[in-house]
């Protein structure tokens, strides 16, 4: 999802969280000095209610701005979640005391919560996105007391202190969701390597004088099925030979060369005149279009399947013709 920004009238945006006097100050100072503002705040687009960036919103209304840079969001959509601390992100627990109601309704009563008391993850990054203090407009300075939080600079140091600790106990979430993730991967890998080895490997004989776009088409349609599919070239050369049983196999094997489970081998001899498979690949299945391979398939009980030929192919046969 990509963010978009817009200028948005200050008076329509509604705080949410009180802010910190320390962390204000060093904001405010921040800005000041760099003239621009990174990250745009993040609100409800039907109420206004800022779900992030309350100090930057602080800074706006103290030094007279009157307008905020915004990237607006349904806060009632389901691709946004609350929660009450960062491993909520990944975590979700029975101590959410709030909800998004009284969230929106406490902004609108301006019964302000304390800083940082909401956790709200998006479905997307956050990422800067630079606005200029002068693109803002400018008018009188007002006061933010009612935005400030009471409380000493102890209280705030320990509040940063045990957010640390937050981050720290989400980044063991992290860690124990990836090593997960891992597992399940392993896991993955080893069952798709165990379909792979219950997969048959096939075999699909032929002449191939010459090969044709209708042979690569067929070997192609059966692939996927199959752990292998070895191809065959017969010895059996015909009385009208156009390319040696040599060349067919450098022809099939440069086409073949990209793919993984097909591999290209010569036999001797006329494959249906053969008493049994000694002198072929090791395979589980017969392949072929041609009834007489089937036939002899049957012949000495090895498994076969028909597989229609590719239609709209000129046959070997009447290539050699032409």
């Amino acid at each position: 999802m990509s963010i978009t920004v817009e200028l948005v009238d200050i008076d329509f945006l509604k705080p949410l969280e009180l802010v910190f006097n320390s962390h204000f100050n060093n904001l405010e100072k921040m800005i000041l000095d760099n003239g621009y503002i990174v990250k745009p705040i993040i609100a409800d687009k039907n109420t206004g209610t800022i779900l992030d960036g309350s100090h930057r919103y602080a800074f706006l209304v103290k030094n007279g701005y009157l307008t905020a840079p915004v990237h607006f969001v349904d806060y009632l959509s389901d691709n946004i979640r609350l929660g009450t601390k960062l491993k909520h992100r990944f975590l979700v627990d029975d101590d959410i005391s709030l909800t998004k109601d009284e969230c929106i309704k406490r902004a609108e009563e301006g019964n302000l919560l304390p800083p940082r008391t909401t956790r709200h993850f998006f479905s997307f990054r956050k990422k800067d996105f630079i606005v200029k203090l002068s693109e803002l407009g400018k008018g009188y300075p007002k006061d933010i007391g009612f935005l400030l939080f009471e409380h000493s600079v102890n209280y705030e140091l320990e509040h940063n202190i045990n957010y640390i600790k937050e981050l720290d106990e989400e980044v063991d979430v992290i860690v124990n969701y990836l090593a997960e993730l891992n597992e399940t991967k392993r896991y993955i890998q080893e069952q798709i390597v165990l379909i792979k080895e219950t997969k048959e490997v096939a075999f699909f004989p032929g002449k191939f004088h010459p090969p044709h776009l209708g042979h690569l088409k067929t070997i192609l349609k059966i692939m996927p099925a199959y752990n292998k599919v070895i191809v065959g070239i017969s010895g059996d050369i015909p009385d009208d030979p156009m390319i040696t049983q040599d060349e067919v196999f450098s022809t099939l094997e440069e086409f073949f060369d990209r793919y993984e489970n097909i591999e290209i081998q010569m036999f001797s001899g006329r494959l249906i005149d053969k008493p049994d498979t000694t002198g072929l690949p090791l395979f589980d299945v017969v392949i072929s279009g041609n009834p007489a391979v089937l036939a002899w398939a049957n012949s000495i009980n090895i498994k076969n399947q028909h597989v229609d030929r590719s239609l709209g192919e000129l046959s070997s046969s009447y290539i050699r013709k032409i």
